[in-house]
C-alpha cells in the first residue's frame, strides 16, 4: 500500500493531548496514534453501517423478495 505524508496546523494544547496520548498509549510516534485513532474512526462507520445493514434486512425479512428488488 503506497503511503503519503500529510501535514496540517493545530494548536500547542492538541499537540500537547497527542503526545499525552503517545506516552500513555504506549505508540512509538505520532504517526502511529494518528493512524490507530483513523482505523477506530474507520471502524466505528463500519460498524454503524454494518448496524443498518442489520436493521434494514430485518425491516425486510418478512417480504418476498420481488417486493424487495
Amino acid at each position: 500500500m503506497a503511503t503519503n505524508v500529510v501535514s496540517f496546523k493545530t494548536t500547542e494544547k492538541q499537540i500537547r493531548e497527542i503526545d499525552r496520548a503517545v506516552n500513555e498509549g504506549g505508540f512509538t510516534s505520532r504517526g502511529e496514534f494518528l493512524r490507530a485513532l483513523l482505523r477506530q474512526v474507520e471502524h466505528k462507520r463500519l460498524s454503524e453501517e454494518a448496524k443498518n445493514d442489520i436493521e434494514e434486512a430485518r425491516k425486510q425479512e418478512a417480504r418476498p423478495l420481488d417486493e424487495i428488488l
